[in-house]
């Protein structure tokens, strides 16, 4: 077992699950009745496996029996990721997701004739609201990288989670980062946010059906039709997953990142990122 606090530097290593994600096309949407139970994450097991998951259904039904401090190292700045496992709120943990993204954006940040994702990771100049922040790693993240332009949104139980991060990470950041309560299904807190958004960033955010459809109407609703939605993806809730990629297919254009185009050491095999843009531009 782990202590109270486990400080881990570099890539956090977690087993493979062997978990094969399809394409977002119509043979995923096809309901498999046999499907019915959580796929738990692994989620950074302190390479150890001492992370103990709790054998109910549902995320947020999800406990760890200990809260450690995860290090992030991004360009030349070292993020510390403090986590608290005992909340009834998944939020304050730290997910595999937020790290691939933040490390894929990293990898083709620099621009370069070669880089395929120059123009869409150029995040000069541009507007970004992450949902569903969390502890703020895929957040505070893409600000080191050059997304300064940033709001960080969540529920209201995950907050203080998300403070106590900005406050640690602040002589890193030299700011603090804006933040503001959102509830997907609020339709005047996200007018209140002054869409649209260049960027709208979500990481693991899809594991209860009944949340899909205020996410996947938030997304669209807050990303510009010249925008890009980036998506730190893991399949959690079979059901979840299938409406999710449903409702995504209506409404964005949905590029899967390839596998090799991952950080090599962050290219967890059951984690992916998506590029979503919106099908219909106005004219």
């Amino acid at each position: 077992m782990c202590g109270p606090s486990v400080y881990i530097s570099g890539p956090i290593r977690v087993r493979p699950m062997n978990l094969n994600i399809p394409e977002p096309n119509s043979s995923l949407l096809a309901h498999n009745p046999k499907q019915t139970t959580i796929q738990h994450p692994p989620h950074l097991r302190c390479v150890l496996e001492s992370k103990l998951h709790s054998p109910v259904r549902g995320r947020e039904s999800m406990k760890f029996t200990d809260s450690p401090v995860i290090e992030l190292a991004v360009n030349d700045a070292v993020l510390s990721l403090q986590q608290d496992n005992g909340s009834m709120h998944v939020g304050t943990t730290v997910w595999p997701c937020s790290l691939v993204l933040v490390k894929f954006a990293e990898r083709w940040g620099p621009p370069s004739d070669n880089n395929p994702y120059a123009r869409v990771l150029d995040f000069q100049g541009k507007r970004a609201v992450e949902l569903g922040t969390g502890c703020g790693v895929a957040g505070m993240g893409l600000y080191l990288l050059g997304l300064t332009d940033l709001l960080l949104t969540d529920i209201a139980p995950v907050m203080p989670a998300l403070k106590r991060n900005l406050k640690v990470n602040k002589p890193i950041l030299r700011k603090s980062l804006k933040h503001s309560v959102l509830y997907w299904n609020n339709p005047q807190q996200i007018a209140a946010l002054n869409p649209p958004f260049d960027f709208v960033i979500a990481t693991d955010v899809v594991y209860i059906p009944e949340s899909v459809p205020s996410l996947v109407s938030a997304m669209e609703t807050l990303v510009s039709d010249d925008g890009v939605v980036l998506l730190g993806y893991q399949l959690r809730a079979p059901e979840a997953h299938e409406l999710f990629w449903e409702l995504c297919q209506q409404v964005f254009h949905v590029e899967k990142v390839p596998h090799e185009h991952l950080h090599p050491d962050y290219a967890y095999e059951e984690t992916d990122v998506y590029l979503l843009k919106k099908k219909n531009k106005k004219q």
